[in-house]
């Protein structure tokens, strides 16, 4: 597709989406359906009225204030102008160069108990989400009890003192709404889409998961006996070893990241309801929170909402994250793993990169379109199509507030050689460090993630998430206005020196997963050329074998492939047969 083409195709179907708007026609406002609104029939925590039906009617101006500073809250400066009639966005002519213009409208409100509000209406939405965004994830958990952020998630996300397990998630699905939950490295997510309508039954669902948390005995054994079945289907799946043993390697000595989020086998085992009572004394509660809405709804009657739910909850003492040092590499880190549920080798590499935040984060995501996104990114295209080596390619960041990952996951096809296959990668990235990319190249990168990003946008409760996450890392959500021109504004000799400065072989961590050994068979043996990982801890995260790796180089072959010519004899001369006269 040409150039012209991307662009108005990713325009025009954005603009249909109510994103983006040039003039195109928009839909309008669905009206709520009759007879529903009202909020379920379960106790309402104490302190908080019933949630009432939302009016359907007597709306106010999509641009219309909160009111914060009525009912005690303080009113933070607006994150972006009001978007033109009807739409959540503005795509102005631009250049072909430059990137689509972002202006959601952003109202924040911070309540007195510490709950920062954000608010993004767009009239045009037949729905409305909610999301809450947590400042907690698993680099807060101290050592000896890894795995306790996920059980905590894993009760929030199960139900409350007020609303049972399983009553959560049919009182939003039958009213045609979805729900989500994410507990990450450092953040933790929940949010509901519903009817515009069903504003105030997400509101109460997510005032009274926040306020009355089930933290009993038997909440606690039940979502612990979920995660350590949880634990083993990750890790008893194909290559799953293999990404949490990565993981350990490249983020070795940083227990913040070091240790899984899944947690490991010995610390689930002797998990305690304690150490959940005291987890989430620590880290939850408004103050550490971002409340999200976006979609179909008035700000001023939302905060009517707000107010009524989430004022009655008691400001709590939550801890910050206390961060440790970085250690940093100065060698190749390597390690191989035995998976049984792997039919065909595959190789991880990994480097530890700057946060989020650091302004060399673009143009490290733009390398990474660069090499692994799309049929013709340049590892996709070497090893899927031009060599026929791999079966698929992928090309990550991590998006870690702290030391992040840059990872690159390659399966292998039937018969591919490892260090073939290594050296291949190796040298497209050394290429990339040392020429930079084309013009063209940069260009086709941007508008990959350009429609990537925004189309994301375009479901409503992503679009709530995302404002929640720009809120809690970056301190205000506007920040995700300017997305794309930062992306834009990353240059060919930005993303060669970025290549150069932290993607190179001494920063670099390598894993290799083989499927499992013929009995009697000798692990692959590590060339010259290759330094060895340091010893596994002790359960690796990965409860997987992980040896020295093996070496590098055209002599190196598969275990199947040594194995075979191991049983081989040497093969005898046949006598030559006299020639005929």
């Amino acid at each position: 597709m040409s150039r012209t083409l991307l662009r108005r195709a990713v325009t025009a179907g954005l603009a249909a989406l109510g994103l983006l708007s040039a003039g195109a026609p928009r839909p309008a406002a669905a009206a709520p359906p009759s007879g529903a609104g009202a909020p379920p029939a379960v106790a309402a925590p104490r302190g908080a009225a019933p949630a009432p039906r939302p009016p359907a009617a007597q709306r106010k101006p999509a641009g219309g204030r909160g009111d914060g500073a009525r009912r005690g809250g303080t009113a933070t400066a607006r994150g972006a102008p009001a978007p033109r009639r009807g739409g959540a966005a503005t795509a102005a002519a631009l250049p072909a160069e430059a990137p689509l213009e972002l202006a959601l409208p952003i109202e924040r409100v911070t309540l007195q108990n510490g709950l920062r509000v954000v608010m993004s209406p767009d009239r045009s939405s037949p729905t409305v989400a909610v999301a809450v965004t947590y400042d907690v994830g698993s680099r807060d958990e101290p050592s000896g009890r890894s795995g306790v952020a996920r059980l905590v998630s894993g009760m929030m996300a199960r139900g409350s003192r007020n609303v049972p397990a399983g009553e959560h998630l049919r009182l939003v699905t039958e009213r045609g709404g979805e729900l989500a939950d994410d507990a990450g490295v450092d953040r933790t997510t929940y949010a509901e889409a519903l009817p515009a309508n069903e504003l105030a039954l997400a509101l109460w669902l997510e005032a009274d998961r926040m306020r009355a948390l089930d933290l009993s005995a038997q909440a606690f054994e039940a979502q612990r006996r979920e995660a350590q079945e949880r634990r083993g289907a990750v890790l008893g799946a194909a290559h799953g070893q293999g990404a949490i043993r990565l993981q350990a390697l490249v983020f070795q000595g940083y227990w913040p990241h070091e240790h899984p989020a899944l947690g490991e086998a010995d610390d689930l085992a002797g998990a305690e309801v304690s150490w959940a009572r005291d987890f989430h004394a620590a880290h939850y509660g408004p103050s550490r929170a971002v409340l999200t809405l976006a979609g179909g709804f008035d700000p001023g009657e939302a905060m009517e909402l707000v107010h009524r739910y989430f004022d009655g909850i008691p400001a709590v003492a939550a801890a910050p994250f206390k961060d440790v040092p970085f250690p940093e590499q100065t060698s190749q880190r390597t390690a191989v793993v035995r998976d049984s549920a792997a039919r065909a080798p595959a190789i991880l590499y990994g480097w530890a990169v700057p946060p989020r935040s650091h302004p060399d984060h673009h143009a490290l995501a733009l390398a990474a379109a660069l090499l692994g996104r799309g049929e013709s990114s340049r590892l996709e295209a070497l090893l899927v199509g031009d060599k026929a080596v791999a079966r698929s390619v992928r090309v990550a960041l991590g998006g870690h507030r702290g030391p992040d990952l840059f990872s690159i996951d390659v399966r292998l096809a039937e018969g591919a050689r490892v260090g073939d296959v290594e050296k291949l990668v190796e040298g497209e990235i050394r290429t990339l460090a040392t020429a930079g990319p084309s013009q063209a190249e940069l260009t086709k990168a941007r508008r990959l993630l350009q429609a990537a990003f925004v189309s994301g946008l375009a479901d409503v409760g992503a679009r709530a998430r995302a404002l929640g996450e720009h809120e809690l890392l970056f301190g205000d959500a506007a920040h995700l206005n300017g997305e794309l021109a930062r992306y834009f504004a990353v240059t060919r000799e930005d993303v060669q020196r970025v290549a150069r400065d932290h993607l190179g072989p001494t920063r670099r961590t390598i894993v290799e997963t083989y499927p499992p050994a013929a009995p009697g068979a000798s692990p692959p043996s590590r060339a010259p050329g290759r330094a060895a990982a340091g010893a596994p801890r002790a359960g690796g995260g990965a409860q997987a074998a992980a040896q020295a790796s093996p070496g590098k180089g055209a002599e190196k072959a598969t275990p199947q492939q040594a194995r075979g010519a191991a049983a081989r004899p040497a093969p005898k001369k046949k006598p030559a047969k006299p020639r005929k006269k």
